[in-house]
């Protein structure tokens, strides 16, 4: 009996002290230049990690605003993300520019592609990444 409650008690004093020890979350806010096309209405980004392939079933946030923060994200891992022009039939553009982004080195965040909205993007092209 007294083992159990001393695994209990080992249990609950490794649980209480993981947020303390373990993973925190960084954010990251991303800004592009709004598409000039008459009929959108919203954007999305989405993202990816380094070396995975980008879910466009789930975007990581969707609106109407040419900027947005997203928090979540494993300060020990690289992302890139990209934005999508949506137009009022539902319709996606096609990717922005690319960026990349380190949270662990700041420094590294690069703004990937060309002023064109880097092979799509409804003329959206990510400006700034902080």
């Amino acid at each position: 009996m007294h083992r159990k409650i001393r695994l209990v008690l080992f249990v609950l004093s490794i649980a209480t002290s993981l947020p303390a020890i373990g993973w925190t979350a960084a954010q990251v806010t991303l800004a592009w230049d709004p598409s000039n096309a008459s009929d959108i209405i919203g954007y999305r980004v989405y993202a990816r990690e380094e070396g995975e392939m980008y879910n466009y079933a789930h975007p990581e946030w969707q609106g109407e605003q040419a900027q947005c923060t997203l928090p979540g994200f494993d300060e020990h891992e690289s992302y890139y993300f990209v934005v999508r022009a949506l137009d009022s039939d539902g319709n996606e553009s096609g990717d922005s520019n690319e960026v990349y982004w380190n949270p662990g080195g700041k420094s590294d965040a690069s703004l990937n592609g060309d002023a064109d909205g880097g092979g799509g993007g409804s003329s959206c092209f990510i400006e700034s990444l902080f």
